[in-house]
């Protein structure tokens, strides 16, 4: 699983300095619109609407170092945090919430190299001598294990008691002041991604991603039903629909999808690849292309449809066709090396 931590430092109203454990970054803007370049050379733009957690994201100048394709699998998750001005414990704040906001700043000072172990122990430690941190410490342990292959049990046990106890654990009032200085950004399905502050819902897309990357997919439905139905959800259950290879199933829950926004043509694409995957070519062809018929959507989502419908056509045989939806793809991301690869294997199928 991909997730990557980032301790972010307001130098300016709308400017802030983003350290990662692999780069360094400079964001401008004000939440809901970011600019940010990053050392590695990466320029990206995302913008949204606060509140509503749909976030669209564009790649202005793409690294030419390894990156997580716009079309690869979306089995794994990636989880950035996009920080706010960090809360500070007040005259009347507890030992409890003065201990935790220099836990705090003590394991995101990008001065101090601690290793996910080391933040776990510090945790813990916290833990055991203030039982009132138990709920904060316990998420942000559980944030932080999630790449960790030695933490993989403690892991699925630790997200299963947590969402267990999510109306407690997210009603603390610790967690709630410095959750505000955190603003996960999930990948539903490649093409949409979900941003927010850390609360419930933001933790059950979380939780979700993580039980699909265990193939935990019967689990993960469960947790979809229980949180508020919207478009997120939606496409977060046809995703996990699709792996399940529940086609109907999916068929069912993009059922009335109007091209609205980017949520919505990953929908349309979700629609058509189940199409696709029961030999409806031309219902899956007619999903693409309502999904493709905005261009003003974001230019990973049209990345996507524009990858499956290569697929359906290559299905198809028909393969100048395929191709010209690839070789588009690499029009605006000329470095995308799953792509390329898929180009050589139709060069090979046509000899």
């Amino acid at each position: 699983m991909t997730v990557r931590f980032r301790k972010s430092v307001k130098i300016l109203p709308g400017v802030r300095i983003n350290f990662n454990k692999n780069s360094t970054s400079l964001s401008l803007g004000p939440r809901g619109a970011h600019y940010t370049m990053s050392s590695t050379g990466r320029r990206t733009v995302s913008a949204g609407i606060p509140g509503t957690g749909i976030y669209a994201y564009e790649t202005v100048r793409p690294s030419t170092s390894a990156r997580r394709s716009a079309v690869q699998k979306a089995t794994p998750q990636d989880l950035q945090s996009f920080p706010q001005p960090t809360p500070k414990p007040t005259l009347f704040s507890s030992r409890a919430e003065r201990a935790f906001s220099t836990f705090l700043n003590d394991i995101y000072d990008p001065n101090n190299k601690y290793s996910v172990h080391e933040k776990v122990e510090k945790a813990k430690a916290l833990r055991d001598q203030y039982a009132a941190l138990a709920y904060p410490l316990n998420v942000l342990t559980f944030l932080h294990i999630l790449n960790e292959d030695e933490y993989e049990e403690k892991l699925i046990e630790m997200g299963s008691k947590i969402w267990g106890a999510r109306d407690p654990i997210f009603g603390d009032r610790i967690l709630v002041k410095y959750a505000r200085g955190i603003h996960p950004t999930v990948r539903i399905c490649d093409g949409i991604s979900a941003t927010e502050i850390l609360d419930k819902e933001q933790f059950g897309f979380v939780w979700v991603e993580v039980l699909q990357a265990h193939e935990k997919y019967d689990d993960a439905l469960t947790v979809l039903h229980e949180m508020d139905a919207n478009q997120l959800t939606a496409i977060s259950m046809a995703d996990i629909e699709l792996s399940m290879k529940d086609y109907d199933a999916v068929l069912e829950t993009t059922s009335d999808i109007a091209n609205e926004d980017d949520a919505t043509l990953i929908l349309l694409v979700l629609r058509g690849v189940a199409f696709r995957e029961q030999g409806l070519f031309d219902a899956s062809l007619e999903c693409m292309k309502s999904a493709l018929s905005k261009k003003s959507r974001s230019i990973e989502a049209l990345h996507r449809a524009h990858y499956e419908r290569a697929l359906t056509y290559e299905k198809m045989r028909k393969i100048p066709q395929a191709r010209k939806d690839l070789e588009m793809i690499l029009v605006d991301d000329p470095t995308n090396q799953e792509v390329k690869d898929r180009l050589k294997e139709l060069t090979s199928s046509e000899r």
